[in-house]
């Protein structure tokens, strides 16, 4: 399969550590007649760890031989492989599978590190069967799906009755929407779930965030529960008993983003509480949310004071936000917009309107033409258009939602009527919906909360949103007219987070609501720590 540039996989370039191939191994294999898959060995760590375990428990060379198999497309790394006493088979493993053990053949236990590769570079020679083998199991991967992601499924359903997968996985699984199909379906294939995760990278030289992933399809300990340790040496040090004081939590068989789980028991019934609430506000209720304008070519179309005088362009531009530290408070002023144009900010949108070329202005004949000269229209985006130098643009930002969230995301009114990149979301409210009230309620502890479990982060701990995920927001509206959005846009331009939400928190909590003070710091725990459990994965490594 081809290598990713820089990355390659998560096992053949990158090979699991031996104390994560021994930690997993030493929690699967239960008896020494246990049949044993590894489906991606790669030069054999698991394999290894495998047959030391088996030697260990008193089984013979013979039937490590007949009861361990271990599957590798790469021939070198088959026969480094082999030494270890097990089967080796050299294929790919969707062609194995399909082959050998689709309806024909059931382990014990699978275990092991799938290679980490993005459709573009999976081989459509595998992709093609390992995408009919989910079809066929009434998946619905599409050209965002990764390889891991078939291993993963295709071993589970490889399990006896009672078997037992354990699998490094890319953190991933708990939060991309392509995964979503394989959560549910592993929240009711498996009676037990163990999620290990650490706070470090544990792989030298990539930042891929993984965590182990343990799963038992029968077990008198039902639920799910998160491992979370500091790195490698804290897994070394705990061994097996870092699993038993992880509290077990009810698995909830739906499509949601596992972050959840990282909260107890007592904080997860309290957003079940509220999110079931009549008296909380759908975000599809309130507004709608679509993606800012994409020009193909910001160099070109998102321009300062300095390019507009040099090209002439004063009839030629349109306000635009093109970066989220363009918006400091809750609400986009005329005189916030005037400081950006004098700081040289680039907040001017050319624009000719779906004019042809020899009906424009010479200043932006001139513009245009200097803009070929840098290649612009060459880009895709440019290319596709009938005239590149157009951007259409749908309907007009009421507001924006920040799309990538440092300490949390926020809304913000779009006083001065600008246009907006896709660096943020553009918003529309609905008839009879008072802006400024959304944009002021927007700010309380629950949606904070609710927020962190809706949003993905990955390793530079910033929380993204796409459109989808800012639909399924829910805001309390009650009482929102009371707020003085006047006196909170002051607070969050001081950065004075901490007054908006004791402000907003009694008037849509308290009064609005009805929770109690301690119902209200539960909110805060849960938002702080999904908040700084994201925010301390920042650049940290083993």
């Amino acid at each position: 399969m081809k290598p990713i540039e820089g990355y390659n996989k998560l096992r053949g370039g990158y090979y699991t550590p031996e104390k994560i191939a021994e930690f997993i191994v030493d929690w699967a294999i239960r008896t020494t007649t246990d049949t044993i898959l590894e489906p991606s060995c790669g030069d054999g760590s698991f394999v290894n760890a495998i047959t030391s375990k088996l030697q260990r428990m008193g089984t013979s060379d013979q039937a490590i031989k007949r009861n361990v198999t271990g599957v590798e497309l790469d021939k070198t790394e088959a026969k480094k492989a082999s030494r270890y006493g097990a089967s080796i088979i050299q294929s790919d493993f969707f062609t194995y599978y399909q082959n050998c053990i689709d309806d024909k053949k059931k382990f014990d236990v699978i275990v092991g590190n799938p290679p980490f590769i993005r459709y573009q570079n999976f081989e459509e020679e595998y992709r093609k069967i390992a995408f009919e083998l989910m079809d066929k199991h009434g998946f619905h991967p599409n050209r965002l799906t990764n390889i891991w992601l078939p291993f993963l499924v295709l071993a589970c359903k490889a399990l006896k009755p009672d078997g037992r997968v354990g699998m490094v996985i890319p953190a991933e699984l708990f939060q991309v929407d392509y995964a979503a199909e394989a959560r549910q379906f592993l929240s009711t294939y498996f009676e037990n779930l163990t999620l290990v995760t650490f706070k470090k990278l544990v792989f030298d030289d990539i930042q891929q965030e993984v965590i182990l992933f343990l799963g038992e399809k029968k077990s008198d300990k039902q639920g799910i529960r998160v491992v979370e340790l500091e790195g490698l040496d804290s897994l070394t040090a705990a061994g097996q008993s870092c699993l038993g004081v992880a509290e077990i939590k009810k698995l909830d068989h739906s499509k949601d983003k596992w972050v959840k789980y990282y909260l107890s028991s007592e904080e997860l019934d309290l957003l079940v509480r509220l999110n079931d609430s009549e008296n909380i506000m759908d975000a599809t209720e309130l507004y709608d949310v679509n993606v800012g304008l994409v020009s193909g070519e910001n160099a070109f179309f998102v321009i300062n004071q300095e390019t507009v005088d040099n090209f002439g362009l004063q009839d030629s531009i349109i306000p635009i936000i093109s970066r989220t530290d363009q918006i400091k408070g809750l609400e986009l002023t005329e005189r916030d917009y005037t400081d950006l144009v004098e700081k040289g900010k680039k907040v001017y949108f050319f624009n000719t309107g779906d004019l042809p070329f020899e009906e424009l202005s010479e200043s932006q004949q001139r513009y245009i033409q200097w803009g070929e000269e840098q290649g612009y229209n060459k880009n895709y985006k440019c290319r596709i258009r009938s005239k590149w130098y157009h951007v259409p643009h749908t309907w007009r930002a009421e507001a924006f939602l920040v799309r990538q969230a440092n300490l949390y995301p926020k809304m913000v009114l779009n006083n001065k009527n600008a246009l907006v990149t896709d660096t943020l979301h553009k918003v529309r409210f609905h008839e009879g919906i008072d802006g400024r009230a959304v944009v002021g309620a927007f700010l309380n502890t629950y949606t904070l909360a609710l927020s962190e479990t809706l949003g993905r982060s990955y390793g530079g701990g910033v929380l993204t949103f796409e459109p989808g995920e800012m639909r399924k927001m829910r805001v309390p509206m009650r009482f929102a007219e009371k707020f003085d959005l006047d006196q909170m846009d002051k607070w969050q331009r001081a950065g004075e987070i901490d007054k908006i939400l004791e402000y907003t928190d009694e008037i849509l909590l308290r009064q609005g609501l009805g929770l109690t003070l301690h119902e209200i710091k539960l909110l805060h725990s849960i938002w702080r720590k999904m908040r700084d459990r994201r925010l301390t994965r920042k650049g940290r490594k083993a």
